[in-house]
């Protein structure tokens, strides 16, 4: 049974203005298991995160994850990890200009893994649509997953984003196995199927970096079980063909009926997913 859980850049807002607060109305909801993202704990000194750990633990919250970007301090994320709790730092994404780009940073990521296992933690990768940019016949995530080793890398698949790199979410998790080890839970707006894949019009040699993505990629998602996406088929074939633990369910406020407040979008997420089969929240 996978665990769900939330990712907390679904409450961005609400966590940094109060962080004791959201994981408290977090926790009344139902949540136990909260993946921070990137750009939290950035700035919080030992003790607060000491503070916000305890709080956790009387909340009855667990921290198993924590994304990072490629720019940040890997040591500090270890660090902090070990204050905070939790088990993997998951590398939010990357971008790539060839395969010969892929395959250097795969050899940067087992090197990055490698330290996490010596330090008691796991490394993860994260996709977005543009891994499916193919080099030369394979897409960057396939690349990434036959030439990194599992011992030091596994993947995180945002099964939202594989919809949108043009391809099929169920046949994806076949096809990367026990490889996959979390997942995040969201859902496509319908009104963006015109123009589902993110590749739709772009030449094969597009270079797509973060200025790329900021100018042209925009906001597909939609609030759980609102949206395309056939979430039962998804956690059917996480439970079949891969080794997930984790559910994170991810939320935006650009087409949430709760844009004002996405606690309540939070809220409304875990009541949609707890109605699935092969996910639990206890």
């Amino acid at each position: 049974m996978i665990k769900g859980g939330l990712q907390a850049c679904s409450v961005t807002d609400a966590f940094l203005n109060d962080p004791y607060g959201t994981l408290k109305e977090l926790a009344g909801y139902g949540y136990r298991y909260i993946e921070s993202a990137g750009t939290m704990f950035t700035e919080e000194l030992k003790a607060e995160l000491c503070e916000l750990k305890k709080m956790m633990d009387d909340l009855g919250i667990v921290h198993p994850s924590k994304h990072f970007n490629i720019g940040d301090d890997i040591y500090q994320d270890i660090d902090r990890l070990h204050i905070i709790g939790g088990e993997y730092l998951v590398l939010a994404s990357d971008f790539f200009r060839s395969r010969d780009d892929v395959l250097e940073r795969c050899e940067k990521y087992n090197q990055q893994g490698k330290l996490l296992k010596e330090n008691g933690l796991k490394y993860i990768y994260h996709n977005h649509a543009h891994e499916f940019q193919k080099f030369e016949g394979k897409s960057a995530l396939e690349l990434l997953v036959e030439n990194t080793d599992p011992d030091y890398v596994n993947f995180e698949i945002d099964t939202m984003w594989v919809f949108r790199g043009g391809e099929d979410p169920v046949e994806v998790l076949k096809k990367f196995g026990n490889r996959v080890k979390m997942l995040h839970v969201d859902d496509f707006h319908p009104k963006y199927m015109e123009h589902r894949s993110f590749f739709d019009g772009l030449p094969e040699n597009t270079v797509i970096d973060g200025e790329f993505m900021g100018k042209y990629n925009f906001d597909v998602a939609t609030d759980i079980g609102t949206g395309v996406m056939n979430i039962q088929e998804v956690l059917d074939a996480a439970a079949a063909y891969n080794d997930v633990e984790y559910g994170f369910i991810e939320l935006s406020s650009a087409n949430s009926a709760y844009k004002e407040n996405m606690l309540k979008a939070a809220e409304f997420g875990i009541r949609a997913l707890e109605k699935y089969n092969g996910v639990c929240f206890k």
